[in-house]
């Protein structure tokens, strides 16, 4: 007697995204921007090690104190003395949001176009991996590299206590000084994530991030010139990050950064809402 053998096939298991290789790819994606921010924020706070004998020795006192670079600060300098004030007017000033809270906005609104742009978020959702996750770890890689950027400067400020005779730096204050401008850096994220989930293109997407960014600069600048244009500062977010109070005045509206990170917090869900609900287009 002939016996048959009955094969039955075994479906192959399902393979799942593990760890967050979404989050080392987008990093990668934005390697580009991101060490650009890297090298401008190391190599300003460098140079100002050799430059800070001469610029004590120039009269800046009467410079600072007009209200037309108190609006360009974003903050008033009452006295320029010491090594704190110089770091507060060209690290920590106005000029720290938008320069660096620029270069986030425009890595957070280009991260999900630019997978859009290249096919690969097609790859990517074929695969049992949800829309929110992700979101999520590409708003997760954005986060990890505002983060970066803030420790590299304050590892380049310590680096410069070893070569200023007596920086005098208040170590405690300088770390809320840093959490406040990082605070910006949060918004900024979530306001590229929102501008990012809404268009396919990524310069597009990360010019708009960057465009509401320098708006916000000039808003607070112009608000800061006349008590006739103060109502601007409240609308503008550099209003809420103000590091040069904690840094010198050793003073703070505590709950002025929550409202950034409230606000960041808000865009960046709303972007996910958005990228949940939108028609994605295909390659």
């Amino acid at each position: 007697m002939a016996t048959g053998i009955s094969t039955t096939s075994v479906p192959s298991a399902r393979k799942h995204v593990r760890g967050l290789a979404v989050t080392m790819q987008a990093l990668t994606n934005s390697a580009t921007p991101l060490g650009v921010a890297c090298f401008y924020g190391i190599a300003i706070v460098l140079l100002l090690a050799p430059l800070y004998p001469a610029m004590t020795q120039a009269n800046f006192e009467t410079l600072l104190q007009t209200t037309i670079m108190s609006g360009i600060l974003g903050g008033h300098v009452t006295s320029f003395s010491g090594f704190p004030a110089f770091l507060a007017i060209e690290v920590f000033s106005s000029i720290y949001g938008l320069l660096f809270g620029g270069f986030i906005a425009w890595i957070g609104g280009a991260t999900l176009p630019i997978t859009i742009e290249d096919g690969t978020l097609d790859l990517a959702l074929a695969r049992p991996l949800s829309r929110t996750r992700y979101y999520l770890e590409h708003w997760f890689s954005v986060l990890i590299g505002a983060l970066l950027l803030g420790l590299l400067i304050m590892g380049t400020i310590w680096i410069d206590t070893f070569i200023v005779k007596n920086a005098d730096i208040d170590w405690h204050w300088m770390w809320i000084t840093e959490l406040v401008q990082w605070a910006f850096l949060f918004f900024a994220a979530g306001l590229g994530m929102l501008c990012g989930a809404s268009l396919n293109a990524s310069r597009t997407a990360g010019g708009i991030a960057l465009g509401i960014i320098v708006l916000g600069y000039l808003l607070n600048t112009f608000g800061g010139l006349s008590n006739q244009f103060g109502w601007l500062l409240n609308i503008s977010p550099f209003h809420y990050a103000p590091a040069i109070d904690p840094l010198l005045n050793h003073q703070l509206t505590w709950w002025y950064p929550w409202i950034l990170v409230i606000i960041g917090l808000a865009c960046g869900l709303g972007g996910l809402v958005i990228f949940n609900k939108r028609d994605l287009p295909t390659t």
